[in-house]
């Protein structure tokens, strides 16, 4: 159908409107509806995040070429600085527009469940959509003046070519640090508005999501970041702003911020704690209530770098500093929709996780994203020493289940070149993170011999045959209980490295797929160190090399590879190591360790980025060793354990199904790798029948079935 001359008319004057150019916060109050669900919608309100008005006021101001925005979840930002600018450059400024959100289906997200809800109750901006049908697609909208909006997420195919006046950059520290190995991903977008010389605009927000780069930072300035990558890193170039109070009772200046909090401490319950939060002024001491904080944010004020409040006159005093970026940074206790006593009921309960478990990662994500604040792994605080370790070493039998110990599990490093060899650690571990290093030794030598009948030594490369070793001699490994009873615990889980020197990865494969042949195979973990940062600790893989035309190829996308995040298990380690009193997450070892154990467990250094490594060419296996250990007990639950009702593998020895009496421990009796299958059975007595292996090798005890997964 042909549009009619009233329709050209009418699409065609929005080209000859000059752009309103009204204050950004002022046209989204008047133009930006905000849907609020069931069809119902309300007006944007300056005034419950009026931190953010002068954030959205530079992103028309040709003084800046960036506006940087660092800040907690539940600001309000996102409403405020994308929503809002996006409904103004429809409304008032129609131009090209680029929203970038962190992955394709976080874009196809923003898109149905924001932007079109936003256009749909917005009168103003609904108008000003092309009727075309074909204009307005889920990444794609275009309306009548012309203007082109995309909503894409980062890759080069997006972040390259074309032009845009506008981009916006959302969630910037989940992004990956290079896309697609073309650059940092603000780098891409801001080239994309260079165009446009100082009319074009590049807005980057976040919440801070990297680790502090230098341990040995000191702060230059007021109000300058610590060192990170990422969003932190743009505030840090541009002119560092910050929000600030008047406190009620002595008309100071302070930043609503952690350091600032009181009332809470020392209170065990987190839920009267939370209650009892305030904020205290720091030049007075005085108390701020939690109903005060509206009024409060509505008279705050953002300060740069280098600019003071003069309480007597009432004034900004002093040259800020100056630059092309505009960047501000506010942190959680100011955010318009999170309460104290939300922010830190989430901080005192990852604190306890912490402390339980000895993982950070509930609470890095809580000081990230709810209180705006860059996170400092505990493990950068103390280095471990080897002596400081060795010297509070226990005393009990060699090779015995001290008492505690719920459940061992075992962890195998595959080591090549001249001294190859299978290294074998056994580690208890008892309630609520608390360990026992229960045994480590190597395995050399392999069942094969030579024409003198000697045995050869292990080739986890070049034989296949030799990893059975770690069923019989790792897997169904049992050790004598510290109660005098003759009872023996049975290892209950066994991981792997996968990787090594050439053969050692297909070999992996071939022994799993062994083990699945014979009913063992979910108790055997394969692990390999994970070369891409991700959210999760522990990812599980399926590789798959059929497609690259080698008709040797043995990852065929059958065999589970658990990709490991090695940095967070060994900080998670490493705090672990700190603690120097037993119970929850304290490390147990025996006297009968030597001195290599410890130097291999301390030789390894975090460095200012965060990352493990060696300083040389000594060991660490028994480091690697407790982190494979650990990532076994994160992926059967072990963190979320409730031990009021423990899942079987961790109940109390009388009940445990692991622990066996001395007449009834099992036994495992080889054959020929691979083609052969392995009979499983207990110690023949007299006239006593196989145990096969539906019984006591789920997890069930002799005579009876059961699962331990």
């Amino acid at each position: 159908m042909l549009a009619s001359a009233a329709d050209i008319r009418r699409d065609v004057s929005h080209l000859f409107k000059a752009p309103n150019r009204m204050p950004v916060a002022d046209a989204v109050a008047k133009y930006m509806r905000v849907p609020i669900g069931g069809g119902n919608s309300v007006q944007w309100d300056p005034q419950t995040t009026p931190y953010v008005i002068e954030p959205m006021n530079c992103l028309t101001s040709r003084e800046y070429d960036a506006v940087i925005f660092v800040g907690p979840a539940r600001t309000g930002k996102t409403i405020g600085l994308v929503d809002g600018w996006v409904a103004y450059n429809v409304v008032c400024d129609p131009s090209d527009m680029l929203v970038v959100q962190l992955t394709e289906e976080k874009a196809r997200e923003y898109s149905r469940k924001r932007l079109e809800r936003m256009f749909r109750v917005s009168p103003e901006v609904a108008k000003r959509l092309s009727p075309r049908s074909n204009d307005n697609n889920v990444h794609d909208k275009v309306f009548r003046a012309g203007n082109y909006l995309k909503i894409g997420w980062p890759s080069v195919n997006i972040m390259s070519s074309s032009d845009y006046r506008f981009v916006a950059i959302t969630d910037y520290d989940r992004w990956e640090d290079s896309i697609d190995g073309e650059g940092d991903g603000f780098s891409l977008g801001s080239k994309r508005t260079t165009t446009f010389m100082s009319s074009g605009m590049t807005l980057a927000e976040s919440s801070p999501g990297k680790d502090v780069k230098d341990l040995k930072w000191r702060q230059a300035s007021e109000h300058e970041a610590p060192p990170c990558t990422g969003i932190l890193s743009l505030y840090n170039r541009g002119d560092r702003r910050k929000w600030y109070w008047l406190c009620p009772h002595c008309q100071d200046a302070f930043r609503p911020e952690l350091d600032n909090m009181t009332g809470y401490q020392g209170i065990e319950d987190p839920v009267l704690a939370s209650e009892s939060a305030r904020v205290q002024c720091p030049h007075c001491q005085g108390l701020i209530e939690p109903d005060q904080k509206r009024e409060l944010n509505g008279k705050g004020i953002w300060l740069r770098d280098g600019q003071t409040w003069n309480k007597a006159t009432q004034s900004v005093e002093g040259q800020g500093r100056r630059s092309r970026i505009a960047s501000f940074w506010m942190e959680g206790p100011a955010a318009g929709y999170q309460s104290w006593q939300q922010l830190v009921y989430k901080l005192l309960t990852a604190e306890q996780e912490y402390d339980r478990t000895g993982s950070e990662e509930t609470l890095r994500t809580v000081v990230n994203t709810d209180w705006g604040r860059p996170y400092l792994p505990k493990a950068a605080l103390e280095q471990r020493q080897s002596e400081e370790l060795m010297a509070r070493a226990e005393k009990w039998e060699k090779k015995t289940v001290p008492e505690g110990v719920r459940f061992i599990v075992a962890a195998v490093d595959v080591q090549g070149g001249k001294n190859r060899r299978f290294v074998c650690q056994f580690i208890g571990y008892g309630e609520n993170g608390e360990r026992w290093v229960i045994d480590r030794w190597n395995i050399r030598h392999s069942k094969r011999c030579d024409e003198d009948g000697v045995a050869e030594p292990v080739d986890p490369g070049g034989y296949p045959e030799d990893w059975k070793l770690l069923a019989e001699e790792v897997l169904f490994k049992t050790y004598q209980l510290d109660d005098g009873s003759g009872r023996e615990m049975q290892v209950m889980a066994m991981a792997v490295d996968h990787g090594g020197e050439d053969g050692v990865s297909d070999n992996a494969y071939a022994f799993w797929r062994w083990c699945r042949r014979n009913r063992i195979h979910r108790k055997v973990y394969l692990f390999k160190g994970d070369s891409t940062r991700r959210q999760k600790v522990i990812t599980k893989s399926y590789p798959d090399n059929t497609g690259r035309g080698d008709r040797h190829a043995q990852a065929r996308g059958d065999v589970p590879l658990y990709l490991l995040q090695t940095d967070q298990l060994k900080d998670r380690i490493t705090n672990a190591l700190r603690r120097t009193t037993p119970g929850p997450g304290y490390v147990h070892f025996p006297r009968w360790l030597g001195e290599w154990f410890f130097d291999e467990l301390t030789y390894e250094e975090r460095g200012a980025d965060g990352k493990w490594r060696k300083p040389g060419k000594g060991a660490n296996e028994a480091f690697d060793l407790l982190c494979y250990c650990d990532a076994i007990t994160i992926l059967n639950g072990y963190d979320k354990m409730n031990w009021d009702e423990p899942k079987p593998w961790a109940t109390e020895w009388a009940v445990n199904p692991h622990v066996f009496s001395a007449e009834n421990i099992p036994e495992f009796i080889e054959d020929n790798f691979p083609d052969e299958t392995p009979v499983l059975r207990k110690p023949q007595a007299p006239q006593e029948p196989v145990v096969t292996a539906s019984n006591w090798l789920d997890g069930g005890s002799p005579g009876g079935s059961g699962g331990w997964l």
